[in-house]
């Protein structure tokens, strides 16, 4: 009877785990879909405002701007890395954490005299990489949770004066790109400086801009950089969301399976019991008549 209270004990804990999980899938998937529907929408936006900046500047010269300052001699790089807040979301955070360190390993051989600095958007980044001994800084937290342009203009902001002081002469970006809810690329992208190759289709076009081209890249150019980064906490927290809902797909699934195994499991155990038991009572019998 120890053995059969023991896999009740089991049973009912696997059926409480299962019940979390699944409440936990069904929270993830309607912030998957919120958070997917905001970035189909904003990924075109972005896109058209970005072929058509570059689309200026390939015809333009970017000389004096200062976003576009391609230092000589790079001394400090800018890490920028975006996680998640919480647990629970597969290999998200894993992940990222990985490229992020692969990306510090491959700047530190390209640049020996460096040094890199890392930022973090998101607490399970900087909690790791604080562990792993590494010149850690972070932004806000709240930026991941709930993405907003006001908190995410606060943190280009704060980049962009280090850039401008040349407090850094270069910022990478890495975070985690949505394909499809079970699948997240780890992108490693160049912030600052801005560069673009001009190509044969943006050489000689007929384009009039007043006053000037110049003038309309200085103006605009600061608003593509922020939503760049703005796009990038969008794509890592519908990621986010979709790795999230995944994961806890798989756990109930996993809980499922685990309880018809335990109730094969208590059934098969019960019946020895009973058999056990109409055994001891018939060989009783069978002493009394004997």
């Amino acid at each position: 009877m120890g053995n059969l209270k023991e896999i009740r004990t089991r049973i009912s804990s696997v059926t409480s785990t299962k019940k979390i999980t699944s409440a936990m899938k069904m929270v993830s998937a309607s912030k998957f879909k919120k958070a997917q529907d905001v970035l189909i929408k904003y990924r075109p936006f972005y896109e058209h405002y970005q072929s058509s900046l570059e689309f200026v500047i390939g015809n333009s010269s970017l000389n004096d701007n200062k976003f576009c300052e391609v230092r000589k001699e790079i001394s400090n790089i800018g890490l920028v890395v975006i996680s998640s807040n919480s647990s629970m979301c597969g290999s998200f955070n894993q992940n990222i954490i990985k490229k992020t360190i692969e990306t510090h390993y491959h700047l530190s051989v390209k640049y020996p005299k460096a040094k890199i600095h890392v930022f973090c958007i998101g607490k399970k980044a900087l909690d790791i990489m604080q562990k792993k001994g590494l010149d850690v800084k972070h932004f806000s937290h709240a930026a991941v949770d709930k993405p907003n342009m006001l908190l995410t203009k606060n943190i280009f902001d704060e980049l962009q004066q280090l850039f401008i002081k040349s407090e850094l002469d270069t910022i990478q970006l890495v975070y985690n790109s949505f394909k499809n809810a079970a699948v997240q690329n780890q992108i490693v992208t160049t912030f600052l400086p801005y560069t673009i190759e001009k190509t044969e289709s943006f050489v000689n076009a007929d384009i009039i801009i007043e006053p000037t081209p110049e003038v309309f890249i200085q103006k605009t150019l600061p608003k593509l950089l922020l939503y760049k980064i703005h796009g990038a906490i969008l794509d890592s927290t519908t990621a986010e969301h979709g790795a999230r809902m995944t994961a806890m797909h798989q756990a109930t699934d996993n809980a499922s399976e685990f309880l018809r195994a335990l109730t094969l499991q208590y059934n098969k155990e019960r019946q020895a019991a009973i058999t056990k038991e109409i055994l001891e009572i018939v060989s009783g019998a069978n002493a009394l008549k004997g």
